[in-house]
């Protein structure tokens, strides 16, 4: 199957679908100092480390993930 309309939706790797199933009982607040919350955090920098070597972006570049 060739899938060509990635403007809307991308099929997402194996890699990326076991990841999320990984993390998905990690429901901490991030913002929170109990170790559910920090676990989360942690998660989710390493996303956005994981990102910006991606993206080649400088090493003190910060993502910012913006959601809608």
């Amino acid at each position: 199957m060739y899938y060509l309309d990635n403007a809307a939706t991308t099929p997402l790797t194996k890699e990326v679908k076991e990841r999320i199933i990984e993390v998905l009982d990690n429901y901490g607040n991030p913002s929170s100092y109990y170790m559910l919350g920090q676990e989360t955090k942690g998660i989710i920098n390493d996303a956005r480390e994981s990102v910006r070597k991606f993206i080649n972006a400088p090493a003190n570049s910060e993502v910012i993930v913006k959601i809608q």
